[in-house]
């Protein structure tokens, strides 16, 4: 009888598994949306496409690799650029193409245009990304007039924002008027300075198909889109290259540290930004993955990283955060930011600072605290696969950002799981035995009103 019950038992398990597994299977295959990629089809450098039935509207993104590290003279014209290529794009001079969204954004490195809409606006946004490359189409009065709110945006997003001056003001000590020290909003007078002609003019030179990705999302098939891509993605224009640069060769780095008093800032402020070469036999997707759980430990409250010795333990810092970049040269940029604890000066944090980020480069990083981020990062992802359909294009877009191909969920998740700790503590070492770096303080400035 006891043999009976064991193998009842057995197979009652193995039957429960059975069904486990079958049950993984059928979530998954609900989860992993299909990334299609038709850039054979179109005149851009990729075109991606993601079915997604369940999604209420499509959303279309084009980014572009142009942003204001491409730009020479006064600050901004990028960020306006892309104000009057949205406005042009839409045709706010004659047919308005409503019935949807959009909104665009441009970084130092790209500028994105997106737009979301029902399914019976799809035609009119697939015409949209073509306006985007075509001549700019708005009168004198109204490109001027749009000026002045890019002025205005500078108002509302800069001027009594004394974190956003300490980033600019780090960036400009540290590569002086290489394309990377340059700010995206600019100041308003260097807004004022820009010119409508200027601006068209390197909208023709600079914005070109063939270097463009597109990324389409929402309920609409291979089919939907291949119709369209035929009608208005094909025959475009394409001006002849022009170097980016990015890859012009860094300055010198500064000797000497930034220091800012601002009327705005409550408390000190601290900012360490710099750019360090790859390790060697490191491909561009295994940095970029690596840097990824290198942030993700650094800013971890676990052993390892640095909250807990800096913050938890010896109250230096009240806060601290760490950001990497995947920059189009192929290196590393990093960002280290903090708030120095009552009673600790900016430069003692600072010292502090540096000493135990170099303390984990010698003695490298604990496996354990390692093991332990990169499985949470994964189960995060997977996690987040089947609760959010729209992760499947933030993936394919933040992955063509820095890999310049995109990647469904399954390959991040996969790519999460392949760097070791080892790698980790050989980036970590090219990063703070990085000499291009510099160090900025931002201090309240006493006002005697």
């Amino acid at each position: 009888m006891g043999l009976q019950v064991k193998s009842s038992n057995k197979s009652a398990r193995r039957l429960k598994q059975f069904i486990v597994s079958l049950l993984i299977g059928f979530w998954a295959s609900i989860a992993q949306a299909d990334l299609l990629d038709l850039s054979a089809h179109s005149a851009f450098k990729r075109l991606y496409v993601i079915p997604e039935p369940s999604a209420r509207n499509i959303e279309i993104l084009v980014s572009v690799p142009v942003g204001e590290v491409d730009r020479t003279g006064p600050e901004g014209l990028a960020h306006y650029l892309e104000h009057l290529v949205v406005w042009s794009a839409d045709k706010v001079h004659g047919e308005g193409l409503r019935n949807r969204e959009m909104n665009a954004w441009t970084s130092p490195h790209w500028t994105t245009y997106w737009n979301s809409g029902p399914t019976d606006a799809l035609e009119n946004m697939i015409r949209n990304a073509r306006a985007v490359f075509e001549p700019i189409e708005l009168s004198q009065e109204f490109m001027l007039t749009e000026r002045d709110v890019v002025e205005r945006e500078f108002d509302l997003r800069y001027r009594d924002n004394p974190t956003a001056i300490l980033y600019r003001g780090a960036y400009h000590h540290l590569y002086g008027q290489h394309g990377l020290g340059r700010s995206v909003m600019g100041t308003p007078e260097s807004i004022r300075q820009i010119t409508p002609a200027a601006t068209l003019a390197f909208h023709k030179e600079r914005y070109r198909p063939q270097d463009a990705y597109v990324v389409i999302y929402g309920p609409i098939t291979k089919t939907d889109i291949l119709v369209q891509i035929e009608r208005h993605l094909q025959n475009l224009a394409q001006p002849r290259p022009v170097a980016r640069r990015v890859f012009a060769p860094l300055p010198e780095p500064p000797e000497n540290t930034l220091s800012l008093g601002l009327s705005a800032l409550t408390r000190d402020e601290v900012l360490v930004v710099g750019q360090a070469a790859p390790p060697a036999g490191f491909s561009r997707r295994k940095l970029w993955f690596s840097m990824l759980l290198l942030a993700d430990v650094l800013n971890s409250t676990q052993k390892g990283g640095l909250a807990k010795p800096l913050y938890f333990d010896d109250f230096v810092v009240t806060h601290i955060s760490v950001q990497f970049f995947l920059l189009p040269s192929g290196d590393i940029g990093f960002e280290v930011f903090f708030r120095p604890e009552d009673g600790v000066s900016p430069q003692e944090s600072a010292k502090r600072v540096h000493k135990v980020m170099r303390d984990l480069a010698r003695n490298g990083l604990a496996a354990e605290t390692f093991k332990a981020i990169q499985d949470q990062t994964r189960a995060e992802v997977r996690r987040r696969e089947t609760a959010q359909s729209k992760y499947h294009a933030t993936i394919a877009q933040s992955s063509i950002l820095n890999l310049g191909q995109a990647l469904d969920v399954k390959s991040y998740h996969y790519e999460l799981g392949q760097p070791t700790v080892n790698d980790l503590n050989t980036l970590l070492k090219s990063i703070v035995q990085s000499p291009f770096t510099t160090t900025a303080f931002a201090y309240p400035e006493t006002r005697n009103d």
